[in-house]
C-alpha cells in the first residue's frame, strides 16, 4: 500500500518548513531510507519561469533548502536541475532565490541539455524516450513540485513535474505528438515517472496556484507539505481533497485504463495532518475543454471549429515573442507591435503559449461545443 504523508505547513518561514519537511520525511521512513553516504542526489524542483515568488509559480526556495539539508545529513552530494519551457535555469534561479540556496548547500545547479535515450519500462506506451542524462545517471532523484492547476491536465504535481526531464525544444515535439490528446499526454507522463523512478517526491503545497494555472493563476494558500514514495499516488490521494472529480483528471483516467491505480481509490494510505482541516472548500479548477469519442476524420475538423481557441490580448502583450517561440506548430506569429495573429486551423490546442505568457496576455475563447457541454454539467449530475 502506497504511502502519502500530509503535514501541515502555515507559511514559508524556515522554522516552520524544516519541521513540516522533516516530519513528512520521517513519515514515509526518514531521509537515510533514501540516501547512501557519498551519493549523487538530483533535486527536481518546478522552475517553470523566472516569476517572483509572490506569484507561486516555482517550487519556493525554502522547501528545497530543507529538502537539501536533509540530504546533506545522510551523506548526499546534491545536485539541483530542470529544464524550463523558455527562461534560462540561471535567470530563473537568481528571481525565484534557489541560485542562493544552491551555493548555500554546496549543490551544482544545471540546466537540463542533454538528451539521452533510453529504454523504457515493460508495460509503456512508449518504448523509448529522450531523457536528460543528468538525470538518468543520479543515484537518487527527489521530486519537488509545486501544487498547481494546469490549463491542459487540470493540475500539476509529482507526476507532471517529471515532464522537466524532458530537454528544451523537445518539450514543443512532444506536445505536437502527444498534446491534443489528454489521455496520450498523461501515457507520455506516466512513462516518464515509470522510467525516472523518483525515491521521494515532496509536494510544495504550502502556497499553491488555483485558476488559470501552471504560470498565470492566483496564488492560493493551502498551508501543507506532502511526501510519498510513489508519485502517482500521492497526485491521486490529493487531487479529490481539491475538489476534483476522478473522472475530469486525465491522470487518474490514462493510469487506471493501465492498472497502475485502481478505480475505487484504495491502495493509498494517508498518514500525518487531518486533511478536512488543511484544504479549502473553494479551490478553482481550470475549466478544460470537453472532447467526446468521434470518428478520426472528424475529430481534426471539431478541433479547429468548435473547441475553444487561443486569443490574444494585444493590451496587455509585452512583445517578448515567448509564446511563438514555444508553439509547437507555429501558428502563432507577430505582425506588428504588440499584435499576434494564430492561425486557429492549424493550431492544436496545446495551451503551451498561455503558458509561458509571462503577461497573462493569451486567453481561449470559448467553443461552441464547449458551451453546450458546460450548460449540460451544469443541470445534470457526474
Amino acid at each position: 500500500m502506497a504511502k502519502v504523508a500530509l503535514c501541515a505547513c502555515p507559511d514559508y518561514n524556515p522554522d516552520n518548513v524544516a519541521s513540516a519537511v522533516d516530519r513528512a520525511v520521517t513519515l514515509c521512513g526518514g531521509m537515510e531510507r533514501f540516501v547512501r553516504p557519498g551519493q549523487r542526489v538530483l533535486l527536481k524542483p518546478n522552475m517553470l519561469s523566472a516569476a517572483p515568488l509572490e506569484r507561486r509559480v516555482t517550487t519556493d526556495p525554502a522547501v528545497v533548502r530543507a529538502v537539501g539539508k536533509l540530504v546533506l545529513k545522510a551523506g548526499g552530494r546534491i545536485i539541483i536541475g530542470d529544464s524550463p519551457a523558455i527562461d534560462k535555469v540561471s535567470r530563473i534561479s537568481r528571481v525565484n532565490g534557489i541560485k542562493e540556496v544552491a551555493v548555500e548547500l554546496g549543490a551544482d545547479l544545471i540546466e537540463f541539455c542533454r538528451p539521452t535515450l533510453v529504454k523504457t519500462p515493460r508495460g509503456s506506451i512508449y518504448h523509448a524516450l529522450e531523457l536528460e542524462e543528468t538525470v538518468l545517471n543520479a543515484d537518487v532523484v527527489i521530486n519537488l513540485p509545486k501544487l498547481k492547476t494546469h490549463c491542459m491536465m487540470l493540475l500539476t504535481m509529482g507526476v507532471k513535474n517529471l515532464f522537466g526531464a524532458v530537454v528544451g525544444p523537445r518539450k514543443s515535439q512532444w506536445h505536437m505528438h502527444a498534446g491534443t490528446d489528454r489521455i496520450m499526454f498523461a501515457d507520455l507522463l506516466l512513462d516518464i515517472c515509470r522510467t525516472l523512478k523518483p525515491a521521494l517526491t515532496i509536494l510544495d503545497g504550502v502556497w499553491g496556484m488555483q485558476g488559470r494555472g501552471p504560470n498565470n493563476g492566483t496564488p492560493c494558500h493551502l498551508g501543507f507539505l506532502a511526501a510519498s514514495r510513489d508519485p502517482l499516488a500521492m497526485d491521486l490521494a490529493i487531487a479529490p481533497l481539491l475538489g476534483v472529480h476522478p473522472a475530469s483528471f486525465p491522470l487518474y483516467n490514462a493510469a487506471v485504463r493501465r492498472g497502475l491505480a485502481r478505480s475505487d481509490g484504495s491502495g493509498t494510505q494517508m498518514v500525518g495532518d487531518d486533511p478536512s482541516q488543511i484544504f479549502p472548500k473553494d479551490f478553482q479548477l481550470p475549466v478544460l475543454e470537453s472532447v467526446m469519442p468521434m470518428p478520426g476524420f472528424l475529430s481534426g475538423l471539431i478541433r479547429r471549429h468548435l473547441t475553444s481557441r487561443p486569443v490574444q490580448d494585444p493590451d496587455l502583450c509585452r512583445d517578448c515573442g515567448k509564446c511563438a517561440a514555444v508553439c509547437p506548430p507555429e501558428s502563432l506569429r507577430f505582425v506588428a507591435a504588440h499584435r499576434a495573429v494564430i492561425d486557429h486551423l492549424t493550431c492544436i490546442r496545446c495551451y503551451c503559449c498561455q503558458e509561458v505568457c509571462p503577461a497573462d496576455a493569451i486567453h481561449f475563447k470559448t467553443g461552441a461545443l464547449v458551451g453546450i457541454v458546460e450548460r449540460l454539467r451544469a443541470v445534470m449530475p457526474y
